[in-house]
């Protein structure tokens, strides 16, 4: 076989071109693609309607930045901080009188000027081992024991630790 200009003399007789340079598709390839892309918006398509992965991650970050504002504003205000953790969501609250009285004084967010709390979106979980319903970070930002707090909803969960001895919040993932 040998090339002459565009074309191929001699390979196969009846055809006016080689495999490698006819066009299209055949009835068989496209029948297999449509059941790829079938079958891959069956597992695709849920994935990106269903927000719940983004609120319980979401959810996560804002606890875990949460926890660590109110451990530092515990330092810097010399104050004790409360987080208290409800099936609603979580709020930060400082001693009415600083070192005693009830946790009543909201912490305020620097970032947006309100009451630093959040709500848990549709479809998120939240647990506190051991079950507690605040955790204090006194004024050297230490907390009184060990407190993991799990988030989960849709295909995500992750765990926040506080360490007792000195309030250092880690997070997994």
């Amino acid at each position: 076989m040998h090339l002459n200009g565009n074309r191929t003399e001699g390979w196969a007789r009846g055809r006016s071109s080689p495999p490698f340079l006819s066009s299209g598709v055949t009835l068989t390839e496209l029948v297999l693609i449509m059941i790829l892309v079938a079958v891959l918006s069956l597992f695709i398509l849920p994935r990106l309607f269903d927000l719940t992965d983004f609120g319980a991650h979401g959810y996560f970050d804002s606890l875990d930045a949460a926890l660590g504002y109110a451990r530092k504003d515990a330092i810097a205000t010399e104050c004790p901080v409360q987080v208290s953790f409800a099936s609603g969501g979580y709020a930060l609250a400082q001693a009415s009188q600083c070192t005693s009285g009830s946790y009543s004084l909201p912490v305020v967010n620097a970032a947006t000027g309100r009451p630093y709390a959040t709500t848990l979106p549709s479809g998120v979980a939240q647990s506190i081992n051991p079950a507690v319903s605040s955790l204090v970070f006194d004024a050297t930002g230490s907390a009184p024991a060990t407190e993991t707090v799990t988030v989960s909803g849709g295909g995500f969960s992750g765990t926040l630790t506080v360490n007792g001895g000195t309030g250092f919040v880690s997070h997994s993932p």
